[in-house]
């Protein structure tokens, strides 16, 4: 199935700091607490999807600690949620707007409820084939201590404060900071290419470790670097059409600890601490003791990324969203911005998202595309294999 994990979901706000927004997002109390009952999760496009309880409605969520807790905003008016505060904010690609703040009485999971907890009403309809109605943000999540088993795709939940005693199961703890919302943050450094820098832990980034522009250092050819130009990412306002570079580095740390190879996506973003890089351990998130904790269960060796091309659905058409390195060099008639008007054999021009949505969703060997050239109208013919290709 061509579902390979390719859909960059990247969501931390950044809010005007003040003690009124600190407070709100601080807000919220455990109301019931029945630890006994794990949270699972569904794991997939390197995303972590739950089901939850807001204001008692049945929602599709994805957990993410990069970010506060989001609502879609249709669900505003459904749930007849006030606002509380208005805020102007940044997404991860930089793009500013302002966003409103609404009260959730209720956000209930597993076994647990917080309430008059805050949240961010945004539109998530960009967000497209995911089918969520929001986000669990740190704000929530950091009422409790989180171990996160990515092959078992569960989750458990500790209460602050004498809870459990993760450093028996866990051979390397790691201390962090933690923004107002409550995101985790850590020191991260690439000898040789990066110096510390400050990283959020991000379970509602797809990527692994990702950075800001880290510049091109000499002797990393052949091998040890690529990259893609197009859009790999975006926020909740839009896309950031950049050159994404990546980097096999021959050590990563993170707090001080080395975690051996390793490979950073270096763009226009802010530092983050990703899923593709986390689901090969298991971690215990100590909001208690401010540690993170980690069990190495599936380390494969570090491998820059061997896709060709990144497809998308954008203003009402399939397009070509990004191209790597490989693709440029094999056949320079791609770019980004050209539409896909055929999937093996399937028309494409001028689908709905829905019938895209379904499309993505069925398994193929290899995709034979027709292509539209964004300029002049040059139609030509491609094929990718699985593997090849990101949705």
């Amino acid at each position: 199935m061509i579902r390979k994990a390719v859909f960059f979901l990247l969501l931390p706000l950044f809010f005007a700091g003040c003690n009124s927004m600190k407070k709100l997002l601080q807000a919220g109390e455990v109301a019931r607490a029945d630890l006994d009952e794990p949270l699972e999760f569904e794991y997939r496009d390197k995303l972590l999807f739950v089901d939850v309880l807001a204001n008692g409605r049945p929602m599709r969520f994805i957990i993410d600690s990069g970010a506060p807790t989001v609502i879609d905003e249709r669900l505003k008016e459904e749930l007849g949620l006030k606002t509380v505060k208005e805020s102007e904010v940044s997404d991860s690609q930089k793009n500013r707007s302002r966003l409103e703040f609404v009260k959730l009485e209720s956000l209930a999971f597993a076994g647990v409820e917080v309430r008059n907890s805050a949240a961010v009403a945004a539109d998530l309809s960009l967000f497209h084939c995911l089918g969520i109605d929001g986000l669990l943000g740190a704000n929530v999540m950091s009422h409790f201590d989180w171990e996160v088993d990515y092959q078992l795709q569960k989750i458990r939940l500790y209460p602050k404060r004498g809870g459990a005693k993760p450093a028996r199961a866990y051979p390397i703890a790691l201390p962090f900071e933690t923004k107002a919302q409550g995101t985790p943050v850590l020191q991260v450094a690439l000898p040789g290419l990066l110096p510390a820098a400050t990283a959020s832990l991000d379970l509602g980034s797809a990527r692994g470790i990702s950075l800001q522009k880290i510049p091109a250092p000499v002797g990393m050819e052949g091998g040890r670097r690529t990259f893609s130009y197009g859009r790999l990412a975006k926020g909740i306002y839009g896309y950031n059409t950049d050159t994404t570079f990546f980097y096999l580095a021959d050590s990563l740390l993170i707090g001080g600890q080395h975690f051996g190879k390793a490979v950073a996506a270096s763009y226009n973003t802010g530092n983050r601490i990703g899923n593709r890089f986390l689901e090969n351990y298991r971690i215990f998130i100590s909001w208690s003791d401010k540690r993170l904790y980690f069990a190495p269960q599936n380390t494969p060796p570090a491998q820059l990324p061997a896709e060709l091309a990144k497809i998308g659905y954008e203003d009402g058409a399939v397009r070509i969203l990004a191209v790597y390195q490989r693709m440029a060099e094999i056949n320079d008639r791609i770019e980004a911005g050209d539409e896909v008007i055929q999937i093996n054999g399937a028309a494409a021009g001028g689908i709905s998202l829905e019938s895209y949505c379904a499309l993505r969703e069925q398994e193929w060997e290899k995709l034979e595309l027709q292509v539209r050239k964004k300029e002049g109208g040059e139609i030509f013919e491609i094929t990718l294999r699985k593997g090849e290709v990101e949705w």
